[in-house]
């Protein structure tokens, strides 16, 4: 775990690196102000499908992007695997966020049910999706059907690790107002089916919401870490965690920003690794002890 630790700290800490870190809070600094404090919001709701996967791809494009020019300016830009993966990623992330599979819910399921599950069809959707679209990109890109970052994990005790450092931010994170109107998201269960709710409709809930993380770890620590670092080796990492960075800005803002720091950490030790289970596993850890926080605070 000690040299797993000294390789993600070398990964993270070049020279000169902090000339790129600079810019990249420069730029989370100005989404947030954009996002958060004006009435333009970079995360849109409601809006028509076309407008929205529009919106969305050149949203995810212009951070990932802009990463990778900070990262190495247009040194890669040449190569048809980098090409590729900057086009369709974004396309492909736009469609997990915006894909209406709630529409799929039965017709006669009832209001409260509907707006209870809504979320949770989407998430179990999109993983079915984004699982199928991500086998298919595998077979352009190495000629086979596989997905990146399946292999297992050598270990798993640095995980745990960064599970116990967060646990003081995330109990700060749940007295924060902005944290209680979000978490815990399956609080809407209660608010929807009232005296109907039982742990049958809690559970359905809290797994179609871990599924949405294995979507995120495939995507994000699998097939862009693991494509793209074929080409750019660690300088893959940064332009991921800016990419990454903006999935969350529908998010409470510390949540946002926090995002950026797990990206680097998460990406330098799947890098290495060739792994999303532990990066899986802190994820999920991490969404579970929200859901507690906010149930408890």
């Amino acid at each position: 775990m000690r040299k797993l630790i000294t390789i993600t700290a070398a990964d993270l800490l070049q020279p000169a690196s902090y000339k790129k870190y600079v810019a990249c809070f420069s730029i989370i600094a100005i989404a947030c102000a954009v996002n958060y404090y004006s009435s333009f919001p970079l995360w849109v709701r409601n809006q028509p499908f076309s407008f929205s996967l529009c919106w969305y791809s050149l949203l995810f494009f212009l951070f990932f992007v802009t990463g990778l020019l900070i990262e190495s300016g247009f040194q890669f830009l040449q190569n048809s695997r980098v090409q590729f993966v900057f086009v369709v990623a974004p396309v492909l992330f736009a469609l997990k966020v915006i894909a209406p599979f709630y529409r799929l819910l039965p017709a006669g399921i009832g209001n409260g049910y509907r707006t209870a599950f809504l979320q949770p069809m989407n998430w179990a959707g999109s993983f079915v999706m984004m699982i199928v679209l991500l086998l298919f990109v595998h077979l352009v890109l190495e000629n086979k059907f596989d997905l990146y970052g399946r292999v297992k994990t050598q270990s798993l005790r640095i995980y745990f690790v960064l599970i116990v450092c967060m646990l003081p931010l995330l109990l700060w994170a749940s007295l924060q107002s902005d944290f209680a109107a979000v978490y815990p998201k399956a609080s809407i269960v209660q608010k929807q089916l009232g005296a109907d709710a039982n742990s049958l409709h809690y559970l359905l809930f809290e797994v179609a919401y871990a599924s949405d993380f294995f979507t995120i770890e495939f995507f994000f620590r699998g097939f862009l870490i693991i494509a793209l670092s074929k080409v750019m080796g660690r300088q893959s990492i940064l332009p991921i965690a800016l990419f990454y960075f903006s999935i969350h800005l529908g998010k409470p803002m510390m949540e946002a920003v926090s995002s950026f720091f797990g990206g680097l950490i998460l990406g330098s030790i799947s890098y290495h690794s060739k792994s999303i289970w532990g990066g899986l596993l802190v994820h999920i850890s991490i969404a579970s002890l929200m859901e507690l926080f906010g149930f408890i605070f």
